[in-house]
């Protein structure tokens, strides 16, 4: 019986010794894992490796293996590694770029040149759009095509209301004047020209925007927006051949009268637009817009 017990005793004595060379192997492995950095230079290593020898002692190896090898590794290097990817190489590759300076392209260059426009200007239009900035084309008063002195540059269309905006904002300050010049509703792809001065009636002249189904002419059309002026502030945001849109900054206080003056020198911006003088009004009351049309 006494042999009994003494062998049961040398097994548990060396089970108890496999468990805490297990325990301190384990501990190793969760040091190396964790990295020798902050938590070595935090933490002594006597009272580590006491408290991992006691904590496994008591409970069972796989308690022990979950609390120090998952949540070492969870909380150590995926963390640390995480921070890095996302403050060093990814915040890097994202700034990089962000910042990577627009090149003009040799036409773009020679158009600068010809036309005599400050080529940060064409950079400005290359940043907002990211397409090929042309020469602008506009019209004589034979109603042909003839080179403008203006550059213009294709839009989609969802984005033009945004990228016009962003371009007035930026280039009127500087004496350069961005307005809409073609609507391709089909194609989906408008167009934005630029021209240099503070005129904005330039802007009709250069597409000698006209009524000619109507008798009126280019500047009949700049007349009767100066006699508006007289009455309200806009700004000539688009034109074309046959149309042209101004952006109110201060509405006619009479805006019944005002209608009326619109459906009876362009009928078109009423027929075939809003339908009847009450939805124009509503429609300017509620873009600040006028689209004048001669069809």
């Amino acid at each position: 019986m006494q042999e009994a017990l003494l062998i049961e005793e040398s097994i548990l004595m060396k089970k108890n010794i496999h468990d805490l060379f297990l325990t301190l192997v384990l501990c190793g492995t969760g040091f190396l894992l964790m990295g020798a950095g902050s938590e070595l230079e935090s933490v002594p290593t006597n009272s580590i490796v006491k408290s991992s020898i006691t904590s496994t002692v008591n409970s069972r190896m796989t308690g022990s293996v979950a609390s120090k090898g998952t949540t070492s590794i969870a909380s150590r290097p995926t963390g640390s590694v995480t921070g890095v990817m996302t403050t060093g190489t990814i915040g890097s590759a994202v700034s990089s770029a962000t910042t990577t300076p627009v090149v003009l392209s040799p036409y773009a260059e020679e158009l600068a040149r010809i036309l005599k426009f400050d080529r940060q200007v064409l950079i400005t239009v290359k940043e907002e759009t990211h397409e090929r900035i042309q020469r602008l084309i506009g019209f004589d008063q034979d109603g042909f095509q003839i080179i403008a002195p203006g550059i213009a540059v294709s839009v989609p269309e969802e984005k033009t209301d945004h990228v016009l905006a962003s371009l007035r904002k930026k280039l009127i300050p500087l004496h350069y004047m961005p307005f809409l010049v073609e609507m391709n509703t089909g194609l989906k792809i408008d167009k934005i020209g630029v021209i240099k001065g503070t005129d904005q009636y330039e802007i009709l002249r250069i597409m000698q925007t006209d009524g000619d189904e109507y008798d009126i002419s280019t500047q009949d059309v700049i007349n009767r927006l100066k006699e508006w002026e007289k009455i309200s502030t806009f700004e000539i945001v688009g034109a074309d051949a046959d149309w042209v849109e101004i952006e109110f900054k201060t509405l006619p206080r009479d805006l019944k009268a005002f209608a009326e003056e619109v459906h009876e020198f362009s009928p078109d911006s009423v027929d075939d637009g809003p339908g009847s003088i009450e939805k124009l009004i509503n429609e300017i009351k509620t873009t600040k817009r006028l689209f004048l049309l001669w069809e």
